[in-house]
């Protein structure tokens, strides 16, 4: 699941936050906010056949990788990458997930298969749950995409759902059956889904990455109420690594930039180049560890918007930056040092889209409006992301 903090904080596809800057009243200091997831089958598809039989054989994998087999949803998985390796184009890719979408999850159903009780029985039950987890974990349109146009929305809409609908097969491949062992894994995967969208601290927190650095603080106050938690934070000193998201990439940025599987999400351009960075694109063509959250913030009104990832902690201080790979000439990238800082972090799940961000900015402006020891400070709020964009949010 997503977790995103805004600082207004940090945020997590999301766990998210944003940061926003914080001051304590009556004090000179002033604090920035910051707005701050296979194996190998043996069952093949014929790839080239559009037979009735066998686009039943796709519906059946799709039916039982929804029940109880999780074999079923790592062999549609293995048919996508075989269908990769073979050189099959973008539109077979999209047409084959689209067949399994119109005849599955988005085909008509009866009304009775929206009863959730039914989904241990029927198949169609089972189906519903399908489409309403794929409902709640389709990602919102980027910044950039122009939703005006009906057509090119309604292709961004079906981008998107495909997106959601591989990223809930990789986990349907990895469900682990309930303890009876008879809930199908969509019922599963719905009620976690369900439950990732109540925004109580101790359910946000579990929900950040395990196993990947990220910059180290202390927790100087908490307001924790139904609907958001907030967290006054001081933040040790840490580095990064940043790129501006509003100038275009160079022509021969593939020297530079990693290559991103979905290029056309909002920031993919800049992730690329931040990743090439650090896995290997630098002076030293030597490899880093991911971090964790991703930054993005406004800097300026004529800077615009830039991208930071966090940098392994032996280059946290000011010292040992200078020992770090360099950026290549004409990346774009840039390292920075950050100093130790209070920040008043509000913490949310789900995608951190634009309306979403701005939402969560206003509400940790409202809530400090009120506090009676912290107000916000002057820099503009920062969104941290947490999760890789295929985690379920």
């Amino acid at each position: 699941t997503q977790f995103n903090q805004t600082a207004l904080a940090f945020t997590k596809p999301h766990e998210s936050t944003i940061f926003g800057q914080a001051k304590r009243s009556n004090s000179k200091k002033n604090f920035p906010f910051q707005t701050v997831p296979r194996t190998s089958s043996s069952s093949s598809v014929l790839l080239e056949s559009s037979s009735g039989e066998i686009e039943g054989k796709h519906e059946l994998l799709l039916a039982e990788a929804i029940n109880l087999n999780t074999t079923c949803a790592s062999a549609i998985l293995s048919e996508v990458d075989q269908m990769r390796k073979m050189g099959a184009s973008r539109d077979s890719i999209e047409q084959y997930l689209d067949n399994l979408l119109s005849s599955g999850p988005d085909a008509t159903l009866p009304f009775w298969a929206r009863s959730k009780r039914l989904a241990r029985f029927s198949r169609r039950a089972r189906m519903a749950s399908l489409r309403r987890t794929l409902d709640i974990t389709t990602p919102p349109p980027s910044e950039s995409e122009d939703e005006s146009d009906s057509t090119a929305a309604d292709a961004s809409q079906q981008r998107r759902r495909r997106r959601a609908f591989m990223a809930l097969l990789r986990a349907l491949e990895s469900e682990e059956r309930g303890m009876d062992g008879r809930v199908p894994s969509i019922v599963s995967l719905e009620k976690k889904a369900t439950q990732d969208l109540k925004e109580d601290s101790a359910n946000l927190r579990n929900r950040l990455p395990e196993g990947l650095e990220t910059p180290e603080y202390e927790v100087l106050s908490r307001r924790d109420s139904i609907q958001k938690s907030i967290e006054i934070r001081r933040y040790k000193p840490y580095s990064t690594c940043a790129v501006s998201m509003d100038k275009p990439r160079p022509t021969n940025s593939s020297n530079t930039d990693a290559k991103v599987q979905m290029p056309d999400i909002g920031g993919a351009s800049s992730f690329g180049a931040l990743a090439g960075y650090l896995f290997g694109k630098n002076d030293k063509s030597t490899a880093m560890k991911m971090t964790t959250p991703v930054f993005t913030s406004t800097i300026s009104d004529e800077n615009g918007k830039q991208m930071e990832f966090v940098l392994p902690s032996e280059y946290w201080n000011a010292n040992s930056l200078s020992e770090a790979p360099q950026p290549l000439s004409g990346s774009g990238v840039t390292l920075q040092q950050k100093e130790s800082e209070e920040r008043a972090v509000l913490l949310f799940g789900g995608y951190a889209s634009k309306k979403e961000v701005e939402k969560r900015k206003k509400e940790l402006a409202a809530a400090l409006s009120k506090d009676l020891e912290w107000k916000e400070g002057e820099e503009a709020p920062t969104v941290a992301q947490y999760n890789d964009p295929f985690t379920v949010p």
